[in-house]
């Protein structure tokens, strides 16, 4: 009887070893066949595809095409500065697509040590100790507080449709601003480097814009003041030299 035991319970051992053994395999098989082989990256331009591909890759520990897809559409994906959410799909076994949805940043403005981006409405939608290229530094709001995912409260809320318009137009131009700045009595001054640009205050800035996509080659590495407060079209504007 006891030998018809003993002999039952090592049956009993040899099945769950083998089952355990099966699993283990079928792991191993299932983490080869679906390693991830190509991603296709569709939607972003602050982040190269390169970039993306790689900070999707350092989310899994295992190379796999499956567990990545399971994790960004069930689980908790890793946070991307300026990326609202990533939208991940398995197109094979060993490939996936990934429409990236990237939050409209159109400014920043520095907050002790960090900087804090916000959006079209003035709501701001992260913060970091780096400095983005691209975005420029806004200064001569008044704010008493800085909450991320909260709107910023400023002097007027209008002064955000002139930071949307302007951003709009420094990026349809490709201009290289470093900051917008706003007066007092909310007058715009634009900084490119060594080279202070004064647009007065308008309704809109278009012309002056247009205007300064042409003339910042022609005094680019200079330093001093671009007069542009009185500009239209067809008036001259004058660059006064710094000592």
């Amino acid at each position: 009887m006891r030998k018809v035991r003993k002999y039952k319970k090592r049956i009993k051992a040899k099945i769950i070893l083998s089952v355990f053994a099966l699993l283990a395999l079928g792991l191993v098989v299932f983490s080869q066949v679906s390693r991830i082989r190509d991603i296709k990256v569709i939607g972003c331009e602050r982040y190269s595809q390169e970039e993306i591909k790689d900070i999707l890759i350092a989310d899994t520990h295992y190379n796999n095409s499956i567990y990545l897809y399971l994790k960004y559409k069930y689980g908790e994906p890793k946070n991307v500065p300026f990326i609202e959410y990533m939208d991940v799909k398995l197109t094979s076994v060993n490939t996936l697509t990934v429409h990236v949805y990237e939050k409209s940043i159109f400014g920043c403005i520095k907050y002790f040590s960090d900087y804090m981006y916000f959006d079209k409405d003035g709501i701001v939608v992260d913060s970091s100790n780096e400095r983005y290229e691209g975005i420029p530094i806004v200064t001569g709001l008044t704010f008493k507080t800085m909450i991320l995912t909260e709107k910023l409260t400023v002097q007027k809320d209008e002064l955000f449709d002139v930071i949307k318009d302007l951003t709009k137009l420094i990026h349809k131009y490709e201009i290289n601003i470093d900051t917008i700045h706003f007066q007092p009595n909310n007058e715009v001054i634009l900084y490119s480097q060594d080279i202070k640009i004064l647009l007065g205050k308008k309704d809109m800035y278009d012309e002056q814009i247009a205007e300064l996509e042409n003339m910042l080659p022609n005094i680019e590495g200079k330093k001093g003041t671009l007069h542009m407060e009185n500009f239209t079209t067809g008036n001259k504007t004058y660059f006064e030299y710094s000592k």
